[in-house]
């Protein structure tokens, strides 16, 4: 069972929380190889989310695994293997009810979806050591806004899309 599916390269990733693993699948010509698991030693109980861009970063619920409703963490993947990832200058709170993650390329920033919050949550790109920078968020404050259900950014990070329940927003990330 799984509860995402992403492509890199030339292979096929499967979020399965049930089992705390991500399944990964070769393409081949004409089809897929067997599956092979992934993850090596990070704690994937609680998986909502996953995105890749070369490392796998995977959004966790806590309260799967005991902590309070809407503690979320972000498991960071390498080869399967475990790695430091520390957010900083983000307060806990703002992370709470967070369901989806995305980061458009390896040097690009990351962006959290709250749908709870209507808002769109950026940090800076966590490089070789780690360590992320809390920058902004969005929020689209508006009684029009419907539930948020995911969110993409263009791979030079210019404009990042937030799709709702009716619409598609486009948010231009050009610095002025």
């Amino acid at each position: 069972t799984g509860s995402d599916i992403k492509t890199y390269l030339r292979y096929l990733y499967i979020l399965s929380p049930e089992r705390k693993q991500i399944y990964k699948y070769e393409r081949l010509s004409g089809k897929y190889g067997p599956p092979s698991e992934y993850n090596v030693n990070g704690d994937l109980t609680g998986a909502l989310d996953m995105t890749i861009v070369g490392p796998i970063y995977v959004l966790k619920d806590l309260s799967a695994s005991g902590g309070k409703a809407g503690d979320r963490e972000i498991v960071k993947l390498v080869r399967g293997d475990k790695q430091t990832f520390n957010m900083r200058s983000l307060p806990p709170e703002r992370m709470k009810n967070v369901t989806k993650i995305f980061k458009s390329s390896p040097t690009g920033k990351i962006y959290l979806m709250d749908p709870e919050g209507k808002r769109i949550i950026v940090a800076t790109n966590d490089g070789d050591l780690g360590d992320s920078l809390y920058l902004k968020q969005y929020i689209l404050d508006s009684e029009q806004v419907g539930k948020l259900k995911d969110i993409f950014v263009d791979p030079d990070d210019l404009h990042l899309y937030v799709l709702e329940e009716k619409k598609l927003y486009s948010i231009d990330l050009q610095e002025k």
